[in-house]
């Protein structure tokens, strides 16, 4: 079984993408993975064939023109419109033909939401494809809304509402789909979201690379949306850097502190109150700058590093400070470890309150109330018995539950019975 796998985005659209495409080889199958091209080496050091696309949204951030829109874009509207016209739109017309040319001979088509185009190129091939979102915002429910409009339970039926965004989703890019369609499979245009949940013939299975351990309420998705466990990447290296281990060995274990991408508003300001916390909490740590604008040195509670495996730091740690992105909150999930979240934006304030609601994280802190007092109180809870208890034992059930060999599973079952599977009723 050949499987392509389409996404676009950050390394959180990549990174369970990448997973599951390593359980897939690891089966015996074949698998390519068709991203922006900044994740080359991360895609090929993990073993998995890849495919640059012409769309490749983390090179176009550190361009000027990229940063200066991105990350004011509503002061910057006026260039927003010129770069989409000159860059971002040409790019994705070109991804649509590589796609296509990626897709040829293949068995499935796993993919992204923000791969518009991608249920186009299976319906042309005649080959089924499973749509997976890397959290759960494509089928509509009644427990909680679309997280991608906000994070706030409006109600049954305003929740059930709120996902009708998605069929708008592909406005902005409908011409390119078009001419695409028209051009390159010689069909007629369609019109924008009709894919969303379902093609002319079938339902589009729905994959969410998540634990249903995390949504004992949800009986909205039944049988129409599976949730095989998270995914996690098998790491070839798991060596740690040589002055991580020194510092592991030097004293009592360390919390973990990263804000992966995220920026903060007061880096200087954060890691002062941070020194100062540590110190009140007899606590040390290991600080993992990423994309944070926090400059600091190596000190005795301090140990700094630009980035590193979550996987394999988050099991030498007892703790850990982030921002509530799913795949860091899978990886602490998976290590066993209670959490503190620091909510940016998006889905994160939901991931927050789901840790404390589970019994493994605190009470989410905002950026601007982390003063050293309530960092060094949170510090101290994390370290309670329950929630330490409650962290091990949640973790024992996310291991066990083996989320990529469970999505292969389900992969190759629906192959198998193609196209007989998912027939709309």
């Amino acid at each position: 079984m050949r499987v392509c796998i389409f996404t676009l985005g950050s390394r959180g659209d990549v990174q369970p993408y990448l997973a599951l495409a390593q359980e897939l080889i690891r089966c015996g199958h074949k698998a390519v993975l068709c991203t922006g091209g900044s994740f080359r080496t991360l895609i090929e050091s993990h073993g998995v064939s890849f495919i640059g696309t012409s769309s490749d949204l983390m090179a176009l951030a550190k361009t000027a023109e990229g940063k200066t829109v991105m990350e004011h874009p509503v002061r910057n509207f006026h260039k927003a419109l010129a770069l989409t016209k000159k860059v971002i739109n040409p790019a994705y017309r070109k991804t649509l033909h590589e796609f296509l040319v990626t897709a040829q001979d293949a068995d499935c088509i796993v993919y992204h939401p923000k791969a518009l185009g991608a249920v186009d190129i299976a319906l042309y091939y005649d080959i089924p494809c499973i749509s997976m979102p890397p959290i759960p915002t494509i089928y509509p429910i009644k427990e909680f809304a679309n997280l991608a409009c906000t994070t706030r339970n409006l109600g049954p039926w305003l929740n059930r509402m709120s996902y009708r965004i998605n069929d708008m989703a592909e406005r902005p890019l409908i011409k390119l789909i078009n001419d695409f369609r028209v051009h390159e499979l010689s069909w007629k245009p369609r019109k924008p979201g009709i894919y969303t949940l379902h093609d002319e013939k079938r339902d589009i299975p729905i994959m969410y690379p998540i634990s249903s351990l995390l949504f004992p309420e949800v009986t909205s998705w039944n049988d129409r949306v599976s949730l095989p466990g998270f995914f996690y990447t098998a790491e070839k290296n798991s060596n740690l850097p040589d002055k991580l281990q020194k510092f592991l060995s030097s004293g009592p274990q360390p919390i973990a502190i990263t804000f992966s991408s995220m920026p903060l508003k007061l880096p200087d300001r954060f890691l002062s109150n941070l020194e100062v916390a540590l110190q009140q909490s007899n606590n040390r740590a290991v600080l993992l700058t990423g994309n944070s604008g926090i400059d600091c040195d190596d000190t005795d509670r301090i140990c700094v590093l630009p980035e590193m495996s979550h996987q394999t730091l988050f099991s030498h740690v007892k703790a850990v400070v982030h921002h509530g992105g799913v795949g860091t909150t899978a990886a602490a999930l998976r290590a066993g470890i209670p959490q503190l979240i620091m909510p940016f934006s998006v889905d994160q304030p939901f991931w927050a309150k789901r840790m404390q609601l589970l019994g493994v994280g605190v009470n989410p802190l905002k950026e601007k109330n982390a003063t050293p007092d309530l960092l060094v109180r949170l510090m101290l809870e994390l370290e309670s018995p329950a929630i330490v208890e409650k962290a091990a034992s949640t973790g024992k059930i996310i291991r066990e539950e083996d989320g990529v060999k469970n999505a292969t599973h389900i992969i190759e079952n629906m192959v198998e019975k193609w196209p007989l599977s998912q027939t709309r009723s």
